[in-house]
Parts: C-alpha cells; sequence; structure tokens
C-alpha cells in the first residue's frame, strides 16, 4: 500500500472567487489515483483524508474529488458538478433547470465532504448526476452523516425511485474506508495517512455477478 502526502486540508480563498466545473470520482486505489492527478494536473491536492481527496486545478478552472470506491458497479463517476461563487448564482441556474423540467434536490447550509455548503443536486436525461453549490466553509470532518434525511433526500430526489436504486447498489458494493479511518484526518496523524488497498479486478467481477 502506497502512502499520501499530507495536505493543508484548508480550499485557498482565491479559489473560490471564480467558478469552477467539479468532478468527483471513484477510485480503486486512492494513493495511485492522487499520484496520476498530481502529474496530469501539476498540482498538489488541497484536502487529503483517507476517505477523500480534493484537487483545485486553476488551469482549467476545475475542481475534482476522489472517493476511494469500486469503479465497476455504475463505472468510475461519481458525480459532475459545478461550483459558484453565490448563492444568487446558484438560484439562478436552479430557476432555469425547473424551466425545463429537471429533477432537483436542494440542500442548504448542509455539512458533508468536509465542507459546509449550500448545493442543489439534479440529474441530466441520461440520469448522470450535477451538484451545483457554494463553499461557505471548509470544515475539520465528513459532516452530518447523522442527519440522513437532510443529507439523503435531495440527492433522491434528483436520481428518482429507479436512480437511487441503482445508485445504492453501488454504494452497498463499492469499497468503503473503514470507521477507523473516516475518524481521522491526516492533520491528526503525525504520519502519511496509508491508503485503502486496492481493488482486484475479481472482486468486482464477483459484485457484478450477484
Amino acid at each position: 500500500m502506497s502512502a499520501i502526502p499530507p495536505a493543508a486540508n484548508r480550499t485557498p480563498e482565491s479559489a473560490t472567487a471564480v467558478v469552477k466545473f467539479h468532478a468527483s470520482l471513484n477510485v480503486s486505489d486512492l494513493a495511485r489515483s492522487v499520484e496520476f492527478y498530481t502529474a496530469l494536473f501539476g498540482t498538489k491536492p488541497v484536502k487529503v483524508y483517507a476517505d477523500y481527496v480534493k484537487f483545485e486545478v486553476d488551469v482549467p478552472p476545475l475542481v475534482l474529488s476522489l472517493k476511494p470506491k469500486r469503479a465497476c458497479v455504475g463505472g468510475p463517476l461519481n458525480h459532475l458538478g459545478l461550483r459558484v461563487v453565490t448563492v444568487e448564482q446558484l438560484r439562478a441556474i436552479q430557476e432555469r433547470l425547473k424551466a425545463v423540467g429537471a429533477q432537483m434536490g436542494q440542500q442548504d447550509d448542509v455539512k458533508c465532504c468536509y465542507a459546509h455548503q449550500t448545493k442543489i443536486w439534479v440529474t441530466d436525461p441520461d440520469q448522470t448526476m450535477w451538484e451545483v453549490y457554494v463553499l461557505h466553509d471548509d470544515v475539520p470532518n465528513w459532516g452530518e452523516k447523522d442527519k440522513k434525511l437532510k443529507l439523503l433526500v435531495p440527492p433522491f430526489k434528483a436520481l428518482g425511485l429507479w436512480g437511487s436504486i441503482r445508485r445504492g447498489w453501488n454504494n452497498k458494493f463499492g469499497r468503503k474506508a473503514s470507521a477507523a479511518d473516516g475518524a481521522a484526518s491526516i492533520a491528526e496523524h503525525a504520519e502519511p495517512v496509508t491508503a485503502p488497498a486496492p481493488v482486484s479486478a475479481d472482486a468486482c467481477t464477483s459484485v457484478a455477478a450477484k
């Protein structure tokens, strides 16, 4: 298993002053993926946890998140997104999507993914999940995992029943970090956090066959 170098675990203030495209990927080997995307973009991640890594790329303007889960069920794409600067920009996008009949869910002042955000979830005609959000601040933990309705209902509204069932299957059998990993951040360790072991192709095949 490879070690991931520590990060500041803070979003640079200058990064939130512009609109950025956002993508979140499921990865089978977090350390190797960090190494790859560091080389691809020429910049190190700004947040590194055992269960979550975030890059803030200036050129092109991109927020890239990596999550250690199997990429075989539902593909490697977790969701796409757009981070806007103000809530007013968010509401304008929300109104445009309403006008075309898009399925949406709304979350105001929610804490998740090590951040305090206001956001909407929406799916395109092919059920690709999009997150449009404003970043208010960083937080030192994953967020409001105890408030499951607050976190799960808006994405459920965006996905619909069958989309939620498919995504639930992926989450059920996807690779997840251990509880010990989830409780600890890079900043709380003297040594770099060790990434989860890669998911083998055989493991993906066995899940798909169920």
